[in-house]
């Protein structure tokens, strides 16, 4: 057993299994770890055929080409886990939602927003962020170490906590209080990295007044849309039916459509106007009951990123452009359905919202695309994103 911290709504968590509206056990390219392939060799040559080998080297659970489930998924549940043991699991699909990391001697795990039943239980807990000491009877066998050469761990956990106990500021929208993160990552950059833990909480305190004032454009709801699709494509992945609904209902709102062929986006003469009726639907009778829900998917993000550490980009400042981007993706596709659907938005849509957008996003493994396309509309200025953020 090894001493861990853990995101406290872990302790809560049990997969669905067959109940599970969107799983994980379907579309994707679960990696198979050497040490457990080892095994397979070894104690169960009988499980090979559930594995194959990637161009680089590499190895995957065999999907069946015709429904794309993993081969060995039998009745919606795991036929590996059944007949062998959870010990026979790779590590993608023994932790899964769960990520693990490392910060010099300490080991942190919190969990994906890709995954519904993980959504459900951070949107009902408002410290569903909030660290707790549990311990573990695996690691992974690859755990990737964070911690900068020239920081002690509780230095580094208190610079994490400090961003973390930034979203629990319930007066402010999750849009004002990524600004105010976003502000002081800017800052994080020009100055010592030892200097970080005393520096987060002041910076925090003082960002609103260092804000520039927001420089919008009418395109952006549309290029939000836009770049979605061209991530999609780019990535060679199929939407899943439930990011297509999300999708469908933001054409829908928007009075445009996707050019999946081309990667274009069609909009129309009524366009604006249905853009600015969304908008003000929103302002009147949504943005207020589902701004817990962006603070607290706010929050996620940070804890997956285990933020400022980690996350996609080499820099903080691209790290926390992936991040605003993607809420201002997240806050339009609940606007555009709320738009439609109104008072009748089911609370499992906001779920389905998050989840579908987070199932695809977070498993973007390379920055270079994501920040091309974000670099073209200006979204990496602090006066673009502030602009961006309150379509």
């Amino acid at each position: 057993m090894t001493a861990i911290l853990r995101s406290q709504l872990l302790s809560k968590f049990s997969c669905l299994g067959d109940k599970c509206e969107d799983t994980c056990c379907q579309g994707w390219s679960m990696q198979m770890d050497e040490p457990t392939l080892a095994r397979y060799k070894k104690e169960a040559p009988e499980l090979l055929g559930a594995v194959e080998a990637e161009p680089d080297g590499s190895h995957i659970m065999r999907k069946d080409p015709q429904t794309s489930f993993c081969v060995k998924l039998e009745g919606g549940l795991c036929g590996i886990h059944k007949t062998h043991g959870e010990k026979f699991l790779g590590d993608a699909c023994y932790f899964y939602p769960r990520v693990t990391r490392a910060l010099g001697n300490q080991v942190v795990m919190t969990a994906a927003m890709s995954c519904p039943e993980i959504v459900r239980l951070a949107l009902a807990d408002e410290n569903a962020c909030a660290w707790e000491e549990a311990a573990a009877e695996r690691l992974p066998h690859s755990l990737k170490n964070y911690l900068p050469e020239d920081t002690a761990a509780g230095d580094a956990l208190a610079v994490h906590q400090a961003f973390l106990k930034a979203t629990e500021d319930k007066q402010a929208s999750a849009e004002r209080i990524f600004l105010r993160i976003a502000n002081v990552s800017r800052s994080f950059e020009r100055i010592d990295r030892k200097g970080w833990p005393q520096a987060a909480p002041f910076y925090l305190t003082h960002a609103d007044g260092r804000l520039p004032p927001p420089e919008s454009d009418a395109a952006d709801p549309f290029n939000l849309l836009h770049a979605l699709c061209g991530l999609i494509v780019a990535s060679k992945k199929r939407p899943s039916p439930r990011l297509k609904q999300t999708i469908g209902d933001m054409e829908k709102a928007l009075a445009a459509t996707l050019d999946w062929d081309t990667v274009r986006i069609n909009t129309t003469v009524q366009s604006a106007a249905a853009y600015q009726k969304v908008k003000a639907l929103w302002q009147k009778e949504a943005a207020a009951k589902y701004a817990p829900h962006l603070r607290r998917w706010l929050q996620m993000q940070l804890a997956l990123a285990l933020f400022p550490y980690a996350g996609l980009g080499d820099k903080l400042s691209e790290r926390i452009t992936v991040i605003g981007v993607r809420l201002a993706t997240i806050k339009l596709a609940l606007m555009c359905s709320y738009n439609i659907y109104g008072a009748t938005l089911p609370q499992d849509a906001a779920v389905r919202i998050m989840q579908s957008i987070s199932r695809f996003m977070d498993h973007l493994g390379d920055p270079a695309f994501s920040m091309q396309i974000y670099t073209e509309p200006g979204w990496t200025q602090e006066k673009r994103m502030r602009g961006l953020l309150e379509i």
